[in-house]
């Protein structure tokens, strides 16, 4: 089978990764000529002209995401070299806020999450009750909640301290829109997997896993060094190449890149929603199916993430 990749992030890399093992002729087209999408690195330079490699933005991975690391580990990557692993904590400068204690810092999800609960400093009995309650509570109904919830409402009765503190930080770091916006079954799903999921290679789940190496090494560039060693005599790597034009054919896809055309039996689309909307709504013969789901994703909106580097 002849399979074409479009997006070389993370998501495409890894779809490269595990379609390439099952035996099919992959083709990776990335637009650009850096590998990792949104979680990639950057060529910058300091004041004086030095070069500096930053990251595209803030990215930061919890040790309950155990298929992420899996795959870092099956590229030959060992995550605990290239992770630096923190409990986690959520303090202020007063010296309040949540964090959870040195002695808990190793026990299984959720004891370690309720440790930092019972220890909050500021927090009084009521709140750390009233999250704790909540929390079973979500557990109860295995995370789930009607899905046009957000997650302010889905946090509702909790104390203003437990919000301020604990929840519209969380939301905002997790899925980067405050709690009156955010969806409530996507947060209650961080939660499940943070707070009472359970770890991988030796992390805890709630742990904070901080890049030691910059995006692209950490995954995409050895995902590509382990298909060209492993696969390369079925694995090709297009960089810079567009994707401009995408129609289907029989039982068939054809590109469009590089001003020509190539047939292909399967497409994996792995770039940003807006990228893949403006395709597929372009796509000539595409079916129905692909067609409304675009449709419907065009009334996705987006807010945009900024980032401040520091250097001192």
């Amino acid at each position: 089978m002849k399979v074409a990749i479009v997006g070389a992030g993370w998501a495409g890399m890894a779809a490269a990764v595990e379609t390439a093992s099952r035996g099919a002729d992959v083709t990776v087209l990335e637009a650009t000529r850096v590998l990792g999408g949104r979680a990639r690195a950057l060529a910058g330079q300091l004041p004086d002209g030095s070069p500096l490699t930053l990251d595209n933005g803030q990215h930061i991975l919890i040790g309950a995401y155990r298929e992420t690391l899996a795959m870092m580990q099956r590229v030959g990557l060992n995550p605990r070299d290239h992770l630096l692993a923190l409990p986690l904590s959520l303090p202020y400068p007063d010296g309040s806020g949540l964090r959870t204690p040195g002695w808990a810092a190793r026990w299984p999800a959720p004891l370690d999450a309720l440790a930092a609960i019972a220890t909050a400093k500021g927090w009084s009995w009521r709140d750390r009750l009233a999250l704790v309650r909540t929390s079973l509570g979500w557990q109860r109904t295995g995370f789930n909640c009607a899905p046009d919830l957000t997650v302010a409402e889905v946090c509702q009765g909790l104390p203003t301290r437990v919000m301020q503190e604990l929840i519209e930080p969380l939301c905002v770091s997790a899925l980067n829109v405050p709690a009156r916006q955010a969806s409530g079954t996507v947060f209650l799903r961080v939660m499940r997997d943070a707070l009472f999921g359970a770890g991988s290679l030796g992390f805890s789940a709630s742990s904070l896993l901080l890049p030691r190496c910059d995006l692209s090494a950490l995954f995409p560039q050895a995902a590509a060094d382990w298909l060209t060693k492993r696969h390369g005599d079925r694995v090709r790597m297009r960089m810079g190449s567009r994707v401009t034009g995408l129609r289907r054919h029989a039982s068939q896809w054809v590109l469009r890149f590089d001003d020509r055309e190539e047939t292909f039996d399967q497409v994996i689309w792995a770039t940003a929603a807006s990228a893949a909307v403006q395709a597929m709504a372009q796509a000539e013969d595409a079916p129905e199916a692909l067609r409304a789901w675009a449709a419907l994703t065009q009334g996705l909106a987006f807010t945009a993430i900024t980032t401040v580097y520091a250097w001192g």
